[in-house]
């Protein structure tokens, strides 16, 4: 089964179910078929794999379980292995959750200390795969992006590795050139040496804030590629921790994947979007070079204080940052 879908991988915030379940109902609108919850403000999922969530979370996660399955929407669960030490809590976290009738995991391996080598995530794999043959399980290596590669000696060994040594026939996440990719194509993958390029799945950081909390990208996926999108068995959009923005972005990204008729500014339009503030969302697409001039800072300015929206609530950081621009 091929999946397109969100991840709810960002740091900083933390969603409640009940959004959870709204962002489902948008998949489910939008013709996608899958939900990676991945928080990295989890800690039982990550940091501390060894702690159990609360009866009450258990209780909710199993709700919102089968709330996806009777919608249709696949549901998947990240797991973070910090330290070797926990690999058999990583283990039973992974029998809890089939518990739960939950099928697609992912181990990831990002963001942690370079002193767990490549070497050592193999060997989880592997052990994984042969302890767990009835579940769909994928990989986010610990140097996922281009800019990665060279970021110190560790990153370059540990990438060396990497190619050289790859699991075979096992999905593995790729965010493109960058971390936060502007661009993905064909040419995203310059850098990895797979002959089965449907294997390398994309998590696709382009609209997350949380690494710059002043700036956002906003376009109707200017930055993909269609055809490179349908080449891929699991492509993710990985979301931004506010809710009504994250309905739009889920909007978007399945009219961009169906060819929707559907224009930018319409769906723009539908969230609740300022009809005045449409002429200006070019300034939320990272491939324009912008100098604002003191006109339009007025017009957002007076737009932020007179649009009335739970969506300029959201908005409200980005706006006022584009307004003090230089």
């Amino acid at each position: 089964m091929k999946r397109f879908g969100i991840v709810e991988g960002f740091y900083g915030k933390l969603l409640s179910f009940d959004e959870r379940k709204i962002f489902c109902d948008a998949l489910k609108s939008s013709e996608l078929n899958f939900y990676l919850y991945a928080p990295k403000e989890d800690p039982f999922i990550r940091t501390h794999i060894d702690l159990e969530h609360t009866k009450e979370w258990l209780n909710d996660f199993e709700d919102f379980a089968s709330f996806t399955e009777e919608l249709g929407i696949n549901l998947g669960i990240g797991l973070s292995l910090i330290n070797t030490n926990d690999f058999e809590n990583l283990k039973t976290k992974i029998r809890q959750f089939m518990g739960f009738k939950i099928k697609y995991f992912s181990i990831l391996f990002d963001d942690i200390d370079s002193n767990f080598d490549y070497q050592n995530q193999k060997r989880v794999m592997t052990d994984l795969m042969d302890s767990f043959p009835e579940i769909n399980l994928d990989y986010c290596p610990t140097v996922y992006s281009s800019e990665l590669i060279n970021k110190n000696i560790e990153h370059a060994n540990y990438f060396s590795q990497f190619t050289k040594d790859r699991i075979k026939d096992l999905n593995f996440f790729w965010t493109g050139e960058k971390v936060i990719s502007t661009s993905l194509n064909k040419d995203s993958e310059t850098d990895l040496d797979e002959e089965n390029s449907s294997l390398i799945s994309i998590w696709d950081n382009y609209f997350t804030t949380d690494s710059c909390p002043k700036k956002m990208n906003l376009t109707l996926m200017k930055h993909l590629d269609h055809s490179y999108l349908m080449s891929k068995d699991c492509y993710l959009v990985n979301l931004t921790g506010m809710p009504r923005t994250d309905s739009l972005i889920i909007d978007l990204f399945g009219n961009f994947k169906a060819k929707s008729d559907s224009s930018f500014e319409d769906i723009l339009l539908k969230h609740g979007v300022d009809e005045r503030l449409i002429p200006y969302v070019y300034l939320f697409d990272p491939s324009q070079k912008i100098k604002i001039d003191s006109d339009t800072k007025d017009k957002i300015h007076k737009i932020m204080f007179t649009w009335f929206h739970p969506l300029k609530n959201e908005w409200y950081p980005y706006l006022h940052n584009l307004k003090n621009w230089e």
